[in-house]
C-alpha cells in the first residue's frame, strides 16, 4: 500500500456527520403529559434527532416523566446509550421548573455540572451548568492497518480521522491499532449554559448572564461556551433597542446563532425569537455548521392544535462539524507532500511502499 492510499484510507475512515446540541421549552413538562401517547411519540422524534438535548419547564414532582422518557427513546433509537443530568427544581414559589440534558452518551461525556450561586438571586431559574467533552472516548472503533515509510510509519492527524487510543502495535513495518472516534483538535471541554428567563425580568437576567460566563470561565478554564434556552428575547419582554444594549451584545466574542426575526414559536398568530443559541470561544465558532429553530409541526405534518399539545416553542439547536479544529489547505499540502514524494526515493532505501 502506497502512502497516498494510507492518507486516503484516514480521510475515509474519518466521519463526516456534525454533532447536534439542542435547546427545547417543553411547555410543562409532566409525568401525564409524557404519559400521553402522541405526546411521547413525537417528544421521542424530536429528542432522537439531537445529541444532547437541554430540555427546560420541567415540572415532573413524582421523578419519573424523564426516565420514562429515555426508556421508550432507546426504544426508538438503538444508535445508542443515553444519559441525562437534572436540576434541583428551581423557582421562588411553590412553581419549580427543573433543567434536564439528555445526551448520547457514546458520543459525549458529561465531565462536571454545577448549580449557579445566585446569591443575589437575579434569576428565577438558575442555570444548571454543564461541561462536557467532544467527542467522549470508550467506544472501538474499527481496526485498520497502516503502512508507511521510514521505518516505523508516518501519521497525519487529519480533520475529522480518527486516530489511536491506548496506542499502537508494532508488527515489523505495520502497524495496527484499535481506533476511536477521538480527533486530533476536538473541543476537550464545552461548556453549556442553559437559562428560561422569567418575562418580566428578561433584561436583568440576560445581563446577569454574562457574570455566569465568567464564573464558568473561571472555574473551568474554558472559553468554548454555549448560552442557551428560552430566554424571551423579544417582541413584548424584550425590545429591539433593549436587546442591543444588554452585555452579551455590547461585548466582543459573542456570536447569536439563532438571528433576530427567527420565529421559535408554534403558533401563527405570534412572530418571536425568545429561545436562543449563543456561541463564544474561538474553537467553538469555528466549528459551527449550522444554526436553526426545528419546526417540527411541519415535519410530522401536525396541525397547530395538535402542536401545541407538545409545547408552543419550536427546539433551536446548532450543529457543530465533526467536533474537530479545522485544518488550512496549505497546512494539509505540506502534510501531504512526503507520501508525494516516497515513491519516487531510491529502492536502495528499502522503505515499506
Amino acid at each position: 500500500m502506497h502512502c497516498p492510499a494510507v492518507f486516503l484510507l484516514l480521510l475515509l475512515a474519518g466521519g463526516a456527520e456534525a454533532f447536534r446540541i439542542c435547546a427545547f421549552n417543553a411547555q410543562r413538562l409532566t409525568l401525564a403529559k409524557v404519559a400521553r401517547e402522541h405526546v411521547m411519540d413525537t417528544l421521542v422524534r424530536i429528542l432522537a434527532r439531537c445529541d444532547i438535548m437541554v430540555l427546560q419547564e420541567v415540572v415532573d414532582s413524582s421523578g419519573s416523566a424523564i426516565p420514562l422518557l429515555l426508556r421508550e427513546l432507546k426504544r426508538f433509537d438503538g444508535s445508542g446509550p443515553y444519559d441525562f443530568l437534572s436540576s434541583p427544581p428551581l423557582g421562588r414559589s411553590t412553581y419549580k421548573e427543573q433543567y434536564v440534558y439528555i445526551y448520547r452518551s457514546h458520543k459525549t461525556r458529561a465531565l462536571d455540572h454545577y448549580l449557579y450561586n445566585d446569591e443575589d438571586d437575579l434569576f428565577a431559574r438558575e442555570p444548571f451548568v454543564a461541561q462536557f467533552t467532544l467527542p467522549s472516548k470508550g467506544r472501538r472503533g474499527r481496526r485498520v492497518a497502516l503502512f508507511c515509510g521510514w521505518g516505523k510509519g508516518i501519521w497525519l492527524a487529519l480533520p475529522g480521522a480518527w486516530l489511536p487510543a491506548g496506542g499502537w502495535a508494532e508488527k515489523g513495518q505495520e502497524w495496527v491499532g484499535a481506533l476511536h472516534p477521538w480527533g486530533f483538535a476536538v473541543l476537550p471541554s464545552l461548556v453549556l449554559v442553559p437559562l428560561h428567563t422569567t418575562p418580566k425580568d428578561v433584561e436583568k437576567e440576560l445581563n446577569a448572564l454574562y457574570d455566569v460566563f465568567l464564573d464558568v470561565s473561571q472555574r473551568w478554564q474554558s472559553k468554548d461556551v454555549i448560552l442557551l434556552g428560552d430566554f424571551n428575547a423579544d417582541c413584548a419582554s424584550l425590545n429591539k433597542k433593549h436587546l442591543g444594549e444588554l452585555v452579551l451584545r455590547t461585548q466582543a466574542g459573542f456570536h447569536w446563532a439563532i438571528a433576530d426575526g427567527e420565529d421559535t414559536t408554534v403558533r401563527a398568530s405570534t412572530h418571536c425569537t425568545y429561545d436562543r443559541i449563543v456561541l463564544h470561544g474561538e474553537r467553538c465558532q469555528s466549528l459551527l455548521h449550522a444554526a436553526a429553530t426545528f419546526d417540527f409541526p411541519r415535519r410530522f405534518q401536525l396541525t397547530e392544535e395538535e402542536a401545541l399539545n407538545i409545547s408552543d416553542h419550536y427546539p433551536v439547536e446548532v450543529e457543530l462539524s465533526q467536533a474537530v479544529c479545522r485544518v488550512q489547505p496549505l497546512g494539509l499540502a505540506v502534510l501531504l507532500l512526503p507520501s508525494l514524494l516516497l515513491p519516487l526515493l531510491p529502492l536502495q532505501l528499502d522503505l515499506v511502499a
